[in-house]
C-alpha cells in the first residue's frame, strides 16, 4: 500500500548556500507479508568541493529513481565535479535502480567529474558483479576512502 502523495525535494542551506538537500519519499511501502520498508531517502552533503549523498532504503523504478536521478541533474547543473553516493542504507536494488546510477556516472563523466559508490554492501556488491557492472564504477569501501581519493 503507497500513498499517492508526490515525493518532493526539501532545501535546508546554511551560510553561504551549503547544506543538506533531503529528498523525501511520498511514503512507506508495505508489502504482502507485511514488511514495512522506506522508498528512498537522500541527504546530502558538501564538503570542501564534494558533494556526499547518503542513500537509504530501496533504489527502484518510479519515484525513487526518479528522484536520485533529479538530485544528480541538480548537482550537475550547479557546476558538481566530485560526488560521492553512500549506498550502505540501500536494502533492494532492481534494474532501474541500477540504470539511474549508470546514467549519473555517464552523465558526470561527460561533465568532466567522477562519481564513487561507496559502503556496498554484499547484497549492492554482488547485484553489480550479476549484472557486469562492478568494473564500470569507481567503488570505495567507505566515504572517508572516497573522498581521500578525490
Amino acid at each position: 500500500m503507497r500513498d499517492s502523495a508526490p515525493a518532493r525535494v526539501r532545501s535546508a542551506f546554511g551560510v553561504g548556500g551549503r547544506g543538506a538537500i533531503m529528498y523525501e519519499p511520498p511514503a512507506i511501502h508495505i508489502s504482502a507479508d507485511g514488511e514495512v520498508t522506506v522508498p528512498l531517502e537522500i541527504t546530502q552533503r558538501e564538503m570542501n568541493g564534494i558533494y556526499l549523498l547518503a542513500l537509504r532504503g530501496r533504489l527502484v523504478l518510479g519515484e525513487e529513481s526518479s528522484g536520485f536521478r533529479t538530485t544528480v541533474d541538480n548537482l550537475l547543473s550547479l557546476g558538481a565535479t566530485r560526488i560521492v553516493v553512500n549506498l550502505e542504507h540501500v536494502n533492494y536494488v532492481d534494474s532501474a535502480g541500477l540504470g539511474a546510477l549508470i546514467e549519473a556516472h555517464r552523465k558526470t563523466k561527460a561533465q568532466g567529474g567522477r562519481l564513487k559508490l561507496s559502503n556496498l554492501g554484499p547484497n549492492f556488491k554482488q547485484a553489480l558483479e550479476l549484472a557486469r557492472l562492478l568494473t564500470i564504477f569507481d567503488t570505495c569501501p567507505t566515504e572517508a576512502a572516497a573522498v581521500a581519493g578525490f
